[in-house]
């Protein structure tokens, strides 16, 4: 690989010297409207483009292609600001770096931002990334999307239907409205119409393991006059390698996106994007039973499930399901190689589908020179069939969801001598329904040995009855079929499964007054009234609808608010200095991002406080830019919970410092990059325990002391680091650019290890990994390779991240992630 890099280096120089005077522009981030109809670029150029109010607004093209994020305005904090005027950790992610390294998932964010970290989830895809240790909720143009849970089980990201992103560190803006405890915030800005000429480009990338997508990209004016134009991008893929590496795991989707935007008069603006998506994969889930020779050493822990603990504690022979506190019965064997490319969810029983559907129109009018209004408006639907009985017994099914959510803004800039006033203020509104089924709590893992044959029916934990639930004290272990679901099963009274149909009301007033050249505050409140109308879904029993406690319908109304302060000093014009503040009240959540009907008040009063301090500089005349912030942010994250439970949430706090940067001396190179260190645990000192988990120590204490696996256990009160979650944090990426078209991208992302579980006996080791592109740009085509993990680095990451539910499993999953592999990309220009 060193061979090839160092011959296309070879080339490159030698087409530099025979080609100088040939230029092949770049892409240049702007607004398209500023482009003329004798633009010399070529015709693959995709500028960025800005929406109405929620993304960047219109601006002159720069001379050269940039990068850096003081090159444009950012208004995914409200009203359009630059940033070193915005007193939160922001992240401008342009199209140019997306494709840099060739972004396709949530977890391919790590590379641009040190707040964001690789996370795996057991049994599910990431749709959300992790933020500062914590979920980070996902925003399209301003609107929040919905249906998901922790940064689970929502509709996975299109990355090829985005202009470009915005990440942001903290509580979800006043503006933007909070739904779940979040240690950030991604706003996706879809791509918008061309209305200079018709732009088209096509592309198709193959590589190894199967991999093996397209995409189509086209739009531009519609008449003569240029006042409206479309946009159209297809996406297709029929395998994806960190997938098919995996045996058993596959990728497969189809998305279409749509935009059109209209001009009529010269301050009515209106933009209209939307989007289907079909998604059907299995994914990777790992190697259950890790112990420190899998990680380090590739040895498997291997045994055969004999039998399980009884109510009694007495043993059981066979294959039956325990009750919590009992446990399955391993006759272990020897340790033995195993190879790192088996997946505990080989079945062909285990499947997830997706549908989902979009729309949302914006329409921005402006008065005049100081008052503007904004409309922006989404409708969603999503469906999702997931089904993993082997080995694990876990359903989840979606029949329908709706959500409506529509904001209405009055945008007003005030001056009186020295003080200037940007004033953001309205109404948003959000109506929800959906159905929801959910049953796992019988989920384990460990009872399988991977190196045997497997399959549904012989190794999977059998179905509990009413009456066998009733046996073990909790009725609400109960399995029941799921209606128009065959093959699945839910469990109530779980904080999960629900028939759930809200309103929303959210007034909101921001305002950020300037004083001065030197001197600004920002404050803002909003104020979320809920309406809440939650059921015990269809299908569940009379019976354990009141058996020992109630269990019906709930209906409440909740009021949340919150509260932001900010201050601001510029001592120098290249310098800001910032304080921001944060309280307020988010939600307990349901599977898909609803209400269950066991939620009690407290559960729609959940406290979020955000301290953050922060120093931004613009240095070496806008060629680099460097931004510093230490915080501390607490407030309640999911838990893992046995039906009838009583703590779906728990306090957990996050805090450290982070540091990153943009530099750009020319435009033929940048470079950015950031570190991140960060502490999170979870509080129970307070409650009547500690974290529920399937199994409190390893398989390999298990086998030397002959224990039961997954027992599903309660732990002691008191503070818990979070599992799965690396302290320190860092990614670094360049780029290079000749003149000639040639051009190499080089990127690290690293972290420290990863502890397995609440008891810290087991932990992964530390890693890193070298990714490059290597690609020529012509004017009619360009062709790129990428090459990921270069040095082929063998590193794990636990199957659950600390915030989620999913770390109570962190015992029964470890993933190896991906060695050395290739991809290529050949793409036109039309």
């Amino acid at each position: 690989m060193v061979f090839l890099i160092f011959l296309f280096f070879k080339l490159a120089i030698h087409f530099e010297s025979v080609a100088w005077a040939q230029v092949v522009d770049d892409p240049i981030d702007g607004a398209i409207e500023k482009h003329s109809k004798d633009s010399n670029e070529h015709p693959g150029s995709i500028p960025t483009i800005s929406l109405p109010e929620v993304t960047v607004s219109a601006q002159t093209a720069p001379s050269e292609p940039t990068i850096l994020p003081t090159s444009r305005q950012i208004s995914s904090y409200g009203p359009e600001m630059n940033i070193i005027e915005i007193p939160r950790d922001i992240r401008p992610v342009s199209q140019e770096e997306m494709k840099t390294v060739m972004a396709l998932t949530v977890n391919d964010l790590a590379a641009f931002s040190p707040s964001i970290n690789p996370t795996q989830a057991t049994g599910n895809i990431v749709s959300e990334p992790v933020i500062r240790g914590l979920p980070g909720t996902v925003f399209r143009n301003g609107m929040l999307v919905g249906f998901s849970s922790g940064g689970n089980w929502g509709p996975l990201m299109n990355m090829m239907a985005y202009d470009s992103l915005d990440i942001v560190t903290g509580p979800v803006s006043i503006i933007f409205g909070p739904q779940e405890f979040a240690g950030g915030y991604v706003n996706e800005l879809t791509k918008q119409p061309y209305f200079d000429r018709f732009h088209g480009n096509a592309s198709y990338t193959f590589g190894m393991y199967g991999d093996s997508f397209w995409n189509v990209d086209l739009g531009g004016p519609v008449g003569k006059t240029k006042k409206a134009a479309f946009r159209i991008d297809y996406f297709g893929q029929d395998g994806y390698a960190p997938f098919n590496y995996y045996d058993g795991a596959y990728m497969q989707r189809e998305a279409f996106y749509l935009a059109f935007s209209a001009h009529p008069w010269e301050n009515l603006w209106i933009d209209c994007n939307g989007e289907v998506d079909l998604n059907n994969f299995v994914p990777y889930a790992g190697l259950n039973r890790p112990t420190a020779a899998l990680i380090h050493d590739g040895l498997y822990q291997t045994g055969s499930w004999i039998g399980s603990i009884g109510p009694t504690g007495a043993f059981i022979p066979g294959h039956v399901t325990p009750p919590p506190s009992g446990g399955y019965v391993i006759d272990f064997g020897p340790e033995v190689p195993i190879s790192g490319r088996n997946n505990i969810f080989n079945s062909p029983l285990n499947f997830t589908l997706q549908t989902y559907g979009v729309f949302q129109p914006i329409i921005r009018l402006e008065i005049n020179d100081r008052l503007r209004i904004v409309n922006n408006l989404m409708i969603e639907y999503f469906r999702t069939e997931i089904g993993q009985p082997v080995p694990m017994d876990t359903w989840a099914f979606l029949p329908y969801g709706y959500n409506v959510a529509d904001r209405l803004e009055v945008i007003t800039t005030l001056e009186d001598n020295k003080i200037k006033q940007l004033i953001d203020s309205g109404m948003a509104f959000r109506f929800l329904s959906d159905l929801e089924y959910f049953g796992t709590w019988h989920g384990p893992a460990n009872q399988v040995d991977m190196t045997r044959p497997f399959s549904g029916g012989q190794d999977d934990p059998p179905l509990v009855s009413y009456a066998t639930a009733v046996a073990y004290g909790n009725p609400f272990l109960t399995d029941i079929p799921i209606p128009g679901f065959p093959g699945g099963f839910f469990n109530v009274d779980n904080f999960l499964s629900t028939q759930c149909r809200f309103f929303e009301i959210s007034p909101f007033f921001q305002d950020q007054i300037q004083i001065g050249n030197k001197f600004s505050m920002l404050f803002g409140g909003r104020m979320d009234f809920y309406h809440v109308d939650a059921s015990p879904p269809d299908g569940t029993p009379a019976i354990l609808l009141e058996p020992f406690e109630p269990y019906d319908r709930t209906q409440l109304t909740a009021i949340l608010p919150q509260l932001t302060f900010s201050s601001t000093y510029r001592p120098f014009p290249w310098m800001s200095l910032y304080a921001t503040g944060f309280f307020g009240q988010t939600t307990a959540q349901s599977q898909f991002g609803a209400f269950a009907p066991e939620f009690t008040g407290s559960y729609y009063h959940q406290l979020n406080e955000l301290e953050e301090i922060g120093v931004k500089c613009n240095l070496l005349n806008n060629r680099l830019f460097l931004a510093l912030s230490v915080y501390n942010q607490t407030g309640f994250v999911p838990a893992f919970v046995l039906p009838s439970g009583i703590t779906p949430t728990v306090s957990a706090t996050v805090r450290g410092f982070q540091i990153q940067g943009s530099y750009q001396p020319s435009k033929h190179w940048w470079i950015n990059f950031g570190y991140n260190h960060i502490d999170g645990f979870e509080n129970w000192a307070s409650d009547p325990t500690g974290p529920t988990v399937n199994q409190p120590y390893s398989t390999r204490v298990a086998a030397l002391y002959h224990l039961p696996v997954d027992p599903i256990v309660s732990l002691a009160p008191g503070l818990y680091p979070f599992p799965g979650f690396p302290s320190n944090y860092a990614n670094w990426m360049a780029t290079y650019k000749m003149d000639n078209g040639f051009g190499i991208s080089l990127w690290v992302i690293a972290e420290t290890g990863q502890w397995l579980g609440f008891n810290y006996a087991l932990r992964t080791p530390s890693w890193y990994t070298l990714n490059g592109r290597l690609f020529y740009t012509a004017k009619r085509w360009e062709a790129s390779l990428w090459i990921y993990n270069l040095t082929n680095n063998h590193y794990w990451l636990a199957g659950g991240a600390g915030f989620t539910s999913a770390a109570s499993l962190d015992y029964d999953y470890a993933a190896l992630q991906m060695p050395f592999w290739i991809q290529a990309t050949l793409q036109i220009f039309f």
